[in-house]
């Protein structure tokens, strides 16, 4: 990903990770958090684009995290899109191996990657790529505005 990539990754995020589907998350897609992962971990952040017309078909957004006395590096799998024709013909595969390979090579040993329950079609692709559930937490909400 590079900087004028910025702008078509934001909008295919906005499409991807909609108020509606993702109401109770507890990260929600913004600018603010895409610019700080392009800023901090500029070669963690992938774009798979189409070759006829070098648009951006799909993203994948990585960090890579330390903990204070510990010898161990995770990498962080945070965002991940990809335009809905596009979707179940690789694109999001390939680009997560890239991002793994990118972990390794920075000497991360576990990735780690959430998911809400209520996306199940996220659900099946982290398991396809070889996740297994490791903890479940239960994240609670209340609406102020009710």
């Amino acid at each position: 990903m590079v900087l004028e990539d910025l702008s078509e990754v934001w909008h295919l995020g906005e499409k991807t990770f909609t108020p509606s589907s993702l109401q109770y998350t507890y990260r929600t897609w913004n600018t603010d958090e895409l610019l700080s992962l392009f800023n901090s971990d500029p070669e963690l952040c992938l774009v798979a684009e189409q070759t006829k017309t070098n648009k951006i078909v799909g993203f994948a957004l990585g960090t890579i995290l330390k903990r204070p006395f510990s010898p161990w590096t995770y990498g962080y799998f945070v965002w991940a899109g990809v335009q809905k024709r596009f979707q179940k013909t690789g694109v999001g595969r390939r680009l997560y191996r890239e991002l793994e390979k990118r972990f390794k090579d920075k000497g991360a040993r576990i990735i780690m990657v959430d998911v809400e329950s209520n996306n199940p079609a996220g659900i099946r692709f982290i398991k396809k790529l070889g996740f297994k559930e490791a903890q479940t937490y239960t994240w609670y909400s209340k609406n102020l505005g009710q």
